[in-house]
């Protein structure tokens, strides 16, 4: 899905979204990946939800976001609510949503400057 119709040239803006790719720039990502509203992306070794932990969430928190938008895919699945009990103690809402809406998601913030961070999980081609 081709995401082009935003009006904004931040370096992080997500161009475009498949079950296995994402594509930022153009850069074209095979490997799930977080993309920060203000930094550098970096790979993630994650592929599905169930591999979440609380290291990973603490690690999403260092971005000092107002949300972290949680893409799993093309399906919405909520990770296991025991793990993040550290977004309510920062004040950290938590979008869950498919890849496509995910990516919809961020840009809008983005194009609001707003503080965010996504974690995008592609999955491995069948």
């Amino acid at each position: 899905m081709d995401l082009s119709e935003n009006r904004t040239n931040h370096p992080n803006l997500i161009q475009s979204v498949e079950p296995h790719a994402c594509t930022i720039g153009r850069t074209q990502y095979k490997q799930s990946i977080i993309i920060p509203s203000n930094g550098e992306i970096v790979l993630c070794p994650l592929h599905e939800v169930d591999e979440l932990t609380t290291d990973t969430v603490n690690q999403l928190c260092q971005y000092e976001p107002e949300v972290i938008i949680l893409a799993t895919g093309d399906n919405i699945i909520f990770p296991d609510p025991e793990i993040l009990t550290d977004l309510l103690k920062k004040n950290i809402g938590l979008e869950v949503l498919n890849n496509q809406a995910a990516a919809r998601t961020f840009n809008v913030l983005l194009s609001e400057n707003r503080q965010t961070v996504c974690l995008m999980l592609l999955s491995f081609p069948d």
